[in-house]
């Protein structure tokens, strides 16, 4: 909890945020109370139910990207946290706008923030470069290479993970796409989008995922023991018999179908902690 409090006051100005899901029956004032002593200023909430969520121990945090993409839900602490947030803010549309100020050009950067049309906004900027105001020429400059810059990045990050991650990769490649509609950007990742859907690797992976969701369906359903998902709870594992040898059984079956992909290491992995 300290170092998500403290991650949160250096990147919120950047986009960052974090909603606390608090799920044991806590009161309100208990809630309040240790918000306060870990000095916490993001919100919290009560109740909460992270529905297809694998949470196997409390504090248990997710860090999804711009896109709305799962980035990493596993080593969320100190430095690890620190480092993913301050990669995953660069994607942001308050960094991807530049750091302005802007007074001729707010309303692009208020579009780039949006996440929508970055594509026509590139378009836009280009011809405000040759503009005769030097004001409107140097924040177009500043704007243009900023967003520019975060959609190559992008780019070129989600082609470094084709190999380790596909099914990001491709999610990714999908959404610049779509961003950067009618740039070189958006080009480029249409292009990746129909030859990795093209390959065979990729195909598997994406039909695998799709039982692996069942299997986390599964998972899902299985009913926590004093807050929590244990595997090795002996309780935990006696009121849930059945529903985990449904897990065990859906993992094999993504392991066996789709030998070698992501997915079934995934499954691997989700089924060695019940051994």
């Amino acid at each position: 909890m300290p170092s998500w409090a403290s991650t949160y006051k250096k990147h919120v100005s950047e986009g960052f945020e974090i909603i606390a899901i608090e799920g044991q029956n806590s009161s309100d004032t208990d809630i309040n109370t240790m918000v306060k002593a870990k000095s916490a200023e993001f919100e919290t909430t009560t109740g909460g139910n992270l529905k297809g969520a694998v949470v196997t121990g409390i504090p248990h945090g997710f860090l999804f990207g711009a896109d709305g993409n799962l980035i990493a839900e596993k080593g969320l602490r100190g430095a690890e946290l620190e480092k993913r947030v301050a990669t995953a803010v660069k994607e942001c549309g308050a960094a991807m706008a530049g750091p302005g100020p802007y007074t001729k050009l707010s309303p692009l950067a208020m579009q780039i923030k949006s996440g929508i049309g970055l594509g026509s906004v590139l378009k836009t900027l280009t011809t405000k470069k040759a503009s005769k105001d030097a004001v409107e020429v140097a924040e177009a400059t500043m704007m243009y290479d900023a967003l520019h810059n975060s959609g190559t990045e992008q780019l070129e990050g989600a082609i470094e993970k084709k190999a380790d991650e596909p099914l990001v990769s491709l999610t990714k490649f999908e959404h610049l796409a779509v961003q950067f509609s009618g740039d070189d950007i958006g080009k480029k990742s249409t292009e990746q989008v129909a030859a990795m859907r093209k390959d065979p690797a990729v195909v598997k992976e994406i039909e695998g995922e799709k039982l692996w969701k069942l299997v986390q369906d599964y998972h899902e359903k299985l009913k926590p023991v004093r807050g929590e998902k244990n595997p090795k709870d002996e309780v935990f594992r006696k009121q849930n018999a059945a529903g985990i040898l449904t897990v065990i059984q859906g993992c094999q079956a993504v392991i066996t179908r789709y030998p070698g992909t992501k997915i079934a290491d995934r499954a691997k992995s989700l089924m060695e902690e019940f051994h």
